[in-house]
């Protein structure tokens, strides 16, 4: 009787042994994956922050070159010397490039 519990005894060390083992490799692997998800989070949030300053200066970009084109248009259409849109632009008869002398008083 005694000799089986020594058995049985011995049997249980030996599997908690086995288990402590286990445990301490799964710790391990469970620490380095979380090292690995931090260092894949720092990643992710600086590409996120990258992608955000670059969808930013884009938009801005965009926005500079129709106000550029807007403003030239403006530009165009006060140097075209178009008095009413409906009619068109002044006719080179239509004018004055010198005026009438004046009565001497």
């Amino acid at each position: 009787s005694s000799g089986i519990n020594a058995e049985y005894g011995a049997s249980l060390g030996s599997e908690l042994k086995d288990f402590e083992w286990r445990l301490d490799s799964e710790s391990q692997k469970f620490s380095k994956a979380e090292e690995q998800r931090k260092t894949f989070m720092v990643q992710l949030y600086g590409a996120t922050e990258a992608n955000r300053i670059l969808s930013t200066e884009k938009r801005l970009n965009t926005d500079r070159m129709k106000k550029t084109k807007s403003q030239a248009r403006l530009n165009h259409q006060k140097s075209s010397k178009m008095l009413d849109p409906k009619k068109g632009p002044v006719k080179k008869g239509a004018l004055v490039h010198s005026l009438p002398k004046l009565g001497e008083n």
